[in-house]
Parts: structure tokens; C-alpha cells; sequence
């Protein structure tokens, strides 16, 4: 008897001696023997786990053994159970109470459902749930019942559709929050407003489209959003209202035609931010200011052509910026980083710039690395302030893999590495060059609006200048509101008519020459005519057709009074969805010419574009008061007429029922005859012979 209490003893010391490993503030962690034996397709011992800080749980591990049931017999002191990979469909009543589990891995099965909270209300200390590559497509109210405590719910590659908005209610100590991969189409701020302590939330690869207002309100303590991958064509101005300690925002991969700078101005905590592959044609003025940024990643834009001066704008903790690899980049202005100071690595290669100014680098505090590499660039004066940086190896500017930059032109030292010229054969000054769309052709819609961009290269600097088709030269000081430069070199024109088709000419000069790029612009008009259907004195019924009826999702139709003597009114209007085909106007005054146009607002200004107009006169008041008369006198006709023909109705079943009665009587049934023979002929009754009779 005293062996086997003594190897009891002994089995109970290491327990005594290890040290307890907590998680947590409030969870310890003892290692000891389990009180069950292990099933037979699992493995049952100790493992660390990264994720709670390399804390070793009691494992129990069942992954890759095809189940499509949970085994029995698992240990009722498993802290974690690993089920991955197997075949399991349905959880329900399958799972055992384990009241000291903290770690849940079912990932890799083909659960088609949770149900609403009979799963894992059991699991009251769990921490860690993983459910991804499962197959369920909704997640209901309830689920998570009971797992106050949970810290990481990963649910990725599930292709989730559709989750209810209280899902996380009561998960008041989640922080890390998985959904990537999956097919949410929206976001939902109901979704969150119980996950007071969530610090990162993953929403990578659904199908999200647009990020309304206060979407993240409720997560005052987020640290990272990850939404890259989506489908995001808009951000709301407020979108991320709230999100005051967010530090990580990624947003590339997206459909994003603009930067969303308002809505970046309440992230005041902002770190790292990825806006790489979106559509942006062009970083703005004030696209980025006043930012805490330390490290931006605007990469892979296929369509970025422009960096507009300002675009980065005092960015006081701007340490690395990522520029590279945008194929269409061929611009970069020489203000375009005001009040950058802490800038150290500048990637530019792989873009399609000809030329930089040194100038840009001006704002920098030395020193800088920056990369100019796999770009066609213009080995003329422009070049010679690089070929100084790659050939003095005292400067405090450090070009990255200098021996790869070559010249592209001119056609002379086409392929020469740039640090291999001749530095008394670089000229100090040069003529101007072009870059940006020219020379080419430009169709566009009667509505649409047009940015035409030019800029130039060229020391000094050239002044850029625009001839319209009319001969104008237009420059800075000759704005107005349908056609005017919003900066130097880039021309916008605003509610285009056939009128603006022509051609327009970029002028670039400095005192060395001049460079000209010439734009034809086409504005075609749209295929929607409006005309009178009916004519009254007080009202008019418009009718439109046209290929281009459906080309918008709603119309406005606008009128006015006009030829009166007095001065023209404002145009009143009414808006009508393209399954309208025709429409009346009414409290038309009698015998006054109206214009009538159809069209549609501008979403910039809110002006209206006119696609077909009309002048119509509207009858006099003796035409109202002749459709009135002749309404009624149709009316009365009308009534007369019904009652009429009600009574020739009535006539004819009277008639018919009388007939149909006499036959009967007539030629009775014989079975009908020997049971009426016995009926005094007084008691038989007919109401429409008594009528006829009387």
C-alpha cells in the first residue's frame, strides 16, 4: 500500500514545482496528468501557444483524422482541443462541457451551421475560437452566448453572406476580431457596439462596396482596420469617426477613384496607411495633411499619372514613403511635399518619370534615401543634379541601386548608366518638355466633365499656358465657372456641351524654347428628345424618347415662364425616374409660353444639364372652360347611357326567366307532375308571374 501512495505522491510534485503561468489578469494555469485517458485518434499532452503569449495548455489534438464526429472520452480537463482538418458538418450536442477549455480550433471542417447559442454556451473560460474554412453562410443572434471571455474569434474563409447584428453582443473582451475572406457586402456599426476592448478587426477579401458614416463609432480602441481587397468605390466623410487610437489603416487593393482625405482627419492616432491599387488618376492638394503618418504605402495605381503640388502636406512624422511601381506615373511637382521634414526613404522606381525636380528634395532634412531605378528617364539637364548625388559619395542623398539607372533618351545614350556621364557634357539648362495626356483624341458625353493635364519638364522652370478652340488663351486669372485651370497645366471643363468640341492646345515655355501638345476633344450629345403630348390652359403633358432614356437613373424636368416683359424666372423643375416616359406639369398659367427642358444635376454643382428643350403656349381660359362643358356633356352621356343599357339587361332576363317558366309548367317532368298533383293550384306562387300579371 505504500508504493503506489508514494508514485501518487511523486506524480503530484512537478504540479508543486512549476511555476503557474497565468494569461490574462485573472486565468492560472497548472500542468498536471489528465484525468482521463486520451482518445484513441488524438494525442493528449502539454504545447505552447504563440498566441496567448506562449502559454502551454493541456492539448488535447485530433486534427487530420477524417472525423465526422467529435470523439468521446475527451479529458474534462482539456485547456485546448484541436479538431482541424477533419470532416465534421454538424456540432450540435456533440462538443463536451469542458469547463476549463481556453483554446477551440475548428478550422478546416464543413460545419454548415452554428445554430443560435447551444454550441459553446458551455465554454465560459474560453479565450481562442477559430471556425474559419468552414461552410456555413450565416451567423445568428445567440452564437456566441456564454463565452464572455473570448479574446480572438477567427472567422476566415467561410464565405459568410450575411450576419445579424447582434451577433457579438456580449463579447465584451474580444480583441481581435477575423472576418477576411468571406462575402459581406456591408458593415454594419450595430455589429460592434459591444466590443469595447477590440483592437484589431480584419474585413480583408468580402465584398464591400461603400463605408458609411460611423461604420467603427463604437471601437474607441481599435489599432487596426484591415479592409483591403474589397470593393470599396466610397468612403464616407465620417467613416471613421471614433477610430481615435487607430494606428494601422489598410485600404489598398480597393476601387477608390480619390484619396478619402476627410474621412482620414479623424484617425488623429494613424501610423501606417496602405491606399496601394486603387484607381486614384491623381494625388491632390491636401490629399494628405496633417496626418500623424510615419509610413505610406501608395503602390501598384495603375492609373496615378499626376502627384499635384501639396498632395503631401505638413506631415511632421513622415519617415518612409512607398511611390513605386506605378506604371502611369510621370509627374511629380516640385512643391508636391511642403513640410515633410523627417522624410529618410523616398521609393520612386519602377514609375514612368522622365524627369524630378530637384527642388522636391528641398523640404527633406538630410539625409534621404530615395530610388529612381526602372524609370525612362531624360538624360538632359533635368538628369544632372542625379548624376551628381550617384558620383559624390559625400552627399547625404543616397540613391538606391544606382547602377541600375539608365537613360531612356535621347536616343544617344539610350541604356547608359547615368553615373557613367560626362558631367561637363549635361547642359544646366534645357527647353521644356511635355509630359501627361497630349497628342491625343477625347470623346466624351454631353454632361460630362473633363480635367485635360499638361505639365513640363524643363530649367528653368517653363510656364504652362492653354489655347481653347475659340483662340483664347486662358491662364490662372481667367477662371470661370464652366472652364477654368485648377493648377498650373491641368484644365477642367464642367458640363460639357457640343459647343466645347474642338481643339485644345497646351503651351509650355521657358527662355530656352517652347513645347506644345495638342488635345481634340469630342462632346457628344445624348439621345433624348422632349415634346408636347397634350396642351392645355393650366397644364401640359411632356413626352420624351431617345436610345438614352435609361442612360441616367432619373431625369429633371425644367421649366420656366418666358416672353412675358418681366425678367426671367428661375427655372422650376421635377425629377422623374427613367421608367417615366411622360409627365404633366400642372398650375400653368392660360395663355403663356413655357420653355421646357429635360436634363439632369450635376452631382459637383448641382447646375442642370440640358439635353432637348421646347417652347410650348398653353391654351386660353375659354379652352378650360370648353373642357369642362364638353366633359360634362360627355359625362351625362356616359350615365345615360349605362342606365340604359341596364335596363334593356333587366328587360331581357325578365323576358328569358318568363319563358323559361312557362315551358316548365307547360311540359312538366312526370315526376314533378305526380307530386304536384296533390298541391292546390293556391298555394303555388311566382313572383315574376305575379309581377307580370299585376
Amino acid at each position: 500500500m505504500t508504493e503506489p501512495r508514494v508514485l501518487h505522491l511523486l506524480l503530484l510534485l512537478p504540479p508543486l514545482l512549476t511555476p503557474a503561468v497565468s494569461f490574462s489578469t485573472d486565468t492560472t494555469t497548472t500542468l498536471r496528468p489528465p484525468k482521463t485517458l486520451c482518445p484513441s485518434p488524438c494525442t493528449c499532452q502539454p504545447q505552447p501557444f504563440t498566441l496567448l503569449g506562449n502559454l502551454t495548455l493541456r492539448t488535447t489534438n485530433c486534427s487530420r483524422q477524417q472525423l465526422v464526429t467529435v470523439p468521446v472520452g475527451i479529458p474534462i480537463d482539456t485547456q485546448a482541443l484541436v479538431l482541424q482538418r477533419n470532416n465534421l458538418t454538424d456540432l450540435y450536442g456533440q462538443l463536451p462541457p469542458l469547463q476549463n477549455l481556453l483554446w477551440l480550433d475548428l478550422s478546416h471542417n464543413q460545419i454548415k451551421q452554428l445554430g443560435r447559442g447551444l454550441i459553446f454556451h458551455n465554454f465560459t473560460d474560453l479565450r481562442v475560437l477559430n471556425l474559419s474554412y468552414n461552410d456555413f453562410r450565416t451567423v445568428f443572434n445567440g452564437v456566441f452566448r456564454g463565452i464572455h471571455r473570448l479574446q480572438f474569434l477567427i472567422m476566415t474563409h467561410v464565405q459568410i453572406k450575411f450576419i445579424e447584428e447582434h451577433v457579438f453582443d456580449g463579447l465584451s473582451e474580444l480583441r481581435r476580431l477575423h472576418l477576411a475572406h468571406n462575402q459581406l457586402n456591408a458593415i454594419f456599426p450595430e455589429w460592434f457596439k459591444e466590443l469595447p476592448k477590440l483592437e484589431e478587426l480584419h474585413l480583408e477579401n468580402n465584398h464591400i462596396s461603400y463605408v458609411n458614416s460611423g461604420s467603427f463609432a463604437a471601437l474607441k480602441n481599435l489599432q487596426r482596420l484591415s479592409l483591403s481587397g474589397n470593393k470599396i468605390r466610397g468612403v464616407s466623410d465620417h467613416a471613421f469617426d471614433g477610430l481615435e487610437n487607430l494606428t494601422s489603416l489598410y485600404i489598398e487593393d480597393n476601387q477608390l477613384m480619390k484619396v478619402p482625405s476627410i474621412s482620414l482627419q479623424a484617425t488623429k492616432s494613424i501610423k501606417i496607411l496602405k491606399l496601394g491599387g486603387n484607381f486614384f488618376p491623381q494625388l491632390h492638394t491636401g490629399d494628405f495633411v496633417r496626418l500623424r503618418l510615419e509610413e505610406a504605402f501608395i503602390e501598384n495605381i495603375a492609373d496615378l499619372t499626376i502627384i499635384d503640388r501639396g498632395a503631401f502636406w505638413n506631415l511632421p512624422y513622415l519617415r518612409t514613403l512607398h511611390l513605386h511601381h506605378n506604371t502611369k506615373l510621370q509627374f511629380v511637382d516640385s512643391q508636391a511635399f511642403i513640410n515633410v521634414p523627417n522624410l529618410r526613404i523616398l521609393s520612386l522606381h519602377g514609375n514612368n518619370l522622365s524627369a524630378i525636380s530637384q527642388d522636391v528634395l528641398k523640404t527633406f532634412r538630410k539625409p534621404l534615401q530615395i530610388s529612381l531605378y526602372e524609370n525612362p528617364l531624360l538624360c538632359d539637364c533635368n538628369v544632372k543634379w542625379i548624376h551628381e548625388v550617384v558620383t559624390n559619395n559625400t552627399s547625404q542623398i543616397k540613391m538606391l541601386n544606382a547602377e541600375t539607372m539608365v537613360c531612356d533618351r535621347p536616343s544617344e545614350v539610350h541604356q547608359v548608366q547615368v553615373k557613367s556621364l560626362i558631367k561637363s557634357q549635361i547642359p544646366d539648362n534645357c527647353p521644356p518638355v511635355l509630359v501627361g495626356s497630349i497628342n491625343n483624341t477625347v470623346d466624351k458625353k454631353i454632361g460630362d466633365k473633363h480635367i485635360f493635364q499638361c505639365r513640363a519638364h524643363g530649367i528653368p522652370v517653363p510656364n504652362v499656358h492653354w489655347i481653347l478652340p475659340n483662340g483664347a488663351v486662358l491662364n490662372q486669372t481667367s477662371n470661370d465657372i464652366h472652364i477654368h485651370l485648377k493648377s498650373p497645366g491641368s484644365l477642367g471643363i464642367y458640363h460639357l456641351k457640343p459647343k466645347d468640341s474642338g481643339t485644345y492646345i497646351c503651351i509650355a515655355e521657358n527662355a530656352l524654347g517652347e513645347a506644345m501638345g495638342v488635345t481634340q476633344l469630342t462632346v457628344e450629345n445624348i439621345d433624348i428628345n422632349i415634346f408636347p403630348l397634350g396642351v392645355a390652359s393650366t397644364f401640359v403633358t411632356v413626352v420624351w424618347n431617345g436610345t438614352a432614356r435609361n442612360a441616367f437613373p432619373e431625369y429633371e424636368i425644367i421649366y420656366r415662364k418666358e416672353n412675358d416683359g418681366s425678367p426671367k424666372k428661375e427655372y422650376q423643375s421635377v425629377t422623374v425616374s427613367q421608367f417615366f416616359r411622360s409627365y404633366t406639369i400642372n398650375n400653368l398659367q392660360p395663355q403663356s409660353t413655357y420653355k421646357f427642358c429635360i436634363g439632369v444635376k450635376s452631382k459637383e454643382d448641382k447646375q442642370y444639364v440640358q439635353f432637348s428643350c421646347m417652347w410650348v403656349r398653353t391654351r386660353d381660359e375659354s379652352f378650360l372652360m370648353q373642357g369642362i362643358h364638353h366633359t360634362s356633356n360627355v359625362a351625362v352621356a356616359v350615365v345615360l347611357g349605362i342606365v340604359a343599357s341596364m335596363m334593356v339587361v333587366v328587360c331581357v332576363v325578365t323576358v328569358a326567366a318568363r319563358k323559361y317558366r312557362q315551358r316548365h309548367y307547360d311540359t312538366p317532368e312526370k315526376s314533378l307532375v305526380s307530386n304536384m298533383a296533390q298541391i292546390p293550384m293556391e298555394n303555388l306562387h311566382s313572383p315574376l308571374m305575379s309581377h307580370v300579371g299585376s
